[in-house]
């Protein structure tokens, strides 16, 4: 199906489904064209699949494909890609590749393929004819350029790396190459979608009970921050209760509750969570309503409580346990500077690890006069510093991104 390209038409077709596929192609060429269009053979197929509430890439997918008809790369097409005729020589066919494509995508049909320009899908099925497959026919092909060229009022359409310097952002990776092609589109979307409804950062405290005499305080540790709640705040009682607190992107502050809940219960099967302030919430199995309303303690549900980022003095009383229970968070509400949670979340773990302010500088790419400027908030986290950390802390880079946001604007 054709889709309108325009904004309300898109926007709505886009907030009707789970995930954006956005793929690539790189196919067989030559300088002089002695290669017509009609037996150009797929090289290369790049994809990745975006969430379209986050606009975040949740996969990707990268295979070289050994050509038939012409095995051997041009020259020009060597240089045009990157792509070594070494590489090919050991790379599956193309009825393979495909069928490891197929495979990879989404599970449902809630999914738009989604590419730059019409060519990529025109030579994926000249090359489906040729091995005698059938036709690549996906129910909506959303035409990338097109709706850039709408999006930004353009007179007429360009090309990726045009794009990119209109929307003033810079190519990552290597031009031709179907993976990075594919990345670098995804950049463009939110210019594409810009009334896609965003998630909104909310902050969770969770009670649970550990049911199991034989998990020490570290193993229960251990497993949490390997089923991802590295960016979180635990904190133990030390009867086998322990509270969780974290700030993540959620499209609801009840979808982000069922997430960490059941992510717990999948790292740690005895566990079982102790009350809600929320007025309901939905698992996979069954809705609990707030027993608070309710007065079934027999049926406890999940402790919630939600606020602002709040200032390092509350996180700490918050992650305090007195007598069981949570302890109160004042009403005075503050943002934090990104070097807080830096701080409170993983500094000390870097110690544990023996690392130095200097090593952890020149991971961070600053100088160590920056990186202490940086924990006494005196610099701010850019885009570029976000993204290293992200990679040192694994904490995504949006995170430090609107952390430094919040703490900006409560400060105009």
């Amino acid at each position: 199906m054709e889709p309108e390209y325009n904004s309300g038409s898109l926007n709505s077709l886009i907030n009707g489904y789970r995930h954006i596929v956005v793929v690539d192609i790189e196919h067989s060429c030559t300088e002089d064209s002695s290669i017509p269009p009609e037996a150009r053979e797929t090289i290369e197929i790049g994809a990745i699949i975006i969430d379209t509430i986050s606009l975040q890439i949740v996969d990707e997918f990268s295979r070289l494909v050994r050509p038939v008809t012409h095995p051997k790369l041009s020259q020009f097409c060597i240089e045009l890609t990157g792509i070594k005729q070494a590489e090919l020589d050991v790379a599956a066919h193309f009825p393979e590749v495909f069928a490891h494509f197929i495979d990879w995508l989404p599970n449902n049909s809630d999914y738009v393929i989604a590419t730059w320009g019409s060519y990529d899908i025109v030579q994926l099925n000249i090359d489906c004819a040729v091995h005698g497959m059938a036709a690549f026919k996906p129910s909506i092909n959303l035409n990338l350029k097109i709706a850039f060229k709408e999006a930004r009022n353009l007179k007429k359409k360009v090309g990726l790396k045009r794009a990119l310097e209109i929307a003033n952002l810079s190519y990552e990776g290597s031009h031709h190459r179907a993976l990075d092609d594919a990345k670098n589109t995804a950049k463009l979307l939110p210019l594409i979608f810009n009334d896609i409804k965003q998630p909104t950062m909310y902050e969770v405290i969770i009670k649970f009970e550990i049911n199991d005499d034989s998990l020490a305080m570290n193993e229960i540790d251990d497993s949490l921050f390997e089923a991802g709640f590295d960016d979180a705040i635990v904190s133990h009682s030390g009867d086998g209760r322990i509270v969780i607190e974290l700030s993540r992107d959620s499209a609801s502050k009840a979808d982000l509750v069922e997430s960490v809940v059941a992510d717990v219960i999948n790292a740690i099967p005895s566990a079982k969570v102790i009350r809600a302030s929320c007025d309901s919430w939905q698992t996979s199995q069954k809705q609990h309503k707030n027993p608070i309303k309710n007065n079934d303690l027999a049926n406890p549900g999940v402790d919630v409580s939600t606020s602002r980022i709040r200032s390092q003095k509350k996180i700490r009383s918050i992650a305090e346990i007195d007598g069981g229970y949570i302890v109160d968070i004042p009403n005075e509400k503050e943002m934090l500077h990104p070097a807080r949670f830096f701080e409170a979340l993983h500094l000390h773990k870097f110690r544990a690890q023996g690392l130095s302010n200097n090593d952890l500088s020149k991971r961070l790419g600053l100088s160590v006069e920056q990186f202490d400027d940086f924990l006494i908030e005196k610099i701010s986290v850019t885009l570029t510093l976000a993204k290293r950390l992200e990679t040192l802390t694994r904490m995504p880079c949006d995170f430090w991104l609107r952390s430094q946001s919040k703490f900006d604007n409560s400060r105009k």
